[in-house]
């Protein structure tokens, strides 16, 4: 009986875990996009971003689903890659009435940090988008010696021994 009660109540405290993380069919990990674009969901509601800090790859294509659970429509706007807001890099999606929801396509090249909101509460209603660059990858050349420095090293001999210099025959030797 008491195994019986630790699984129900181990059960829902993964339950109530799964709920807190987004778990479920309704997670907030980013899902592959018709045109192979990553789309990544955000929820506008009660004056804030759900997620507020994004992290996205340099160079990709990706669609912000724009979820909006308030009671009044937002837009999510961010700043381009000046860092300004109102400039003609800003990227911005339209308005988003409650209930409704929107998307915001982008592509941005240049690593770096970039802040966005919420036109309608541009105080309260932030976040950041990081985009980073992958490091190249390493990749591992073998050495080959040079034809020339294979010549000048000696070869080691079969049995372990140094081999010992030819000798040269001079004419008091004939």
């Amino acid at each position: 009986m008491k195994r019986i009660l630790a699984a129900l109540v181990l059960a829902s405290l993964l339950g109530l875990l799964a709920a807190a993380c987004g778990g479920g069919s309704e997670s907030g990990l980013p899902t592959p996009g018709p045109a192979g674009e990553t789309v990544i969901r955000i929820e506008m509601r009660d004056n804030f971003f759900s997620p507020s800090a994004l992290t996205v790859r340099a160079g990709r294509d990706y669609i912000l689903e724009l979820r909006n659970e308030d009671g009044e429509a937002h837009n999510l706007r961010i700043a381009g890659t000046d860092n300004e807001y109102g400039t003609d890099d800003d990227l911005v999606s339209d308005n988003v009435d409650p209930g409704k929801t929107g998307t915001l396509e982008f592509r941005i090249d240049q690593p770096g940090v970039f802040d966005f909101r919420s036109d309608s509460q541009p105080i309260g209603m932030v976040g950041t988008l990081t985009v980073w660059e992958a490091p190249p990858i390493a990749t591992w050349v073998p050495i080959t010696p040079s034809p020339t420095a294979a010549a000048e090293s000696p070869t080691p001999s079969p049995t372990g021994e140094a081999e010992s210099p030819t000798p040269i025959s001079t004419p008091a030797d004939e």
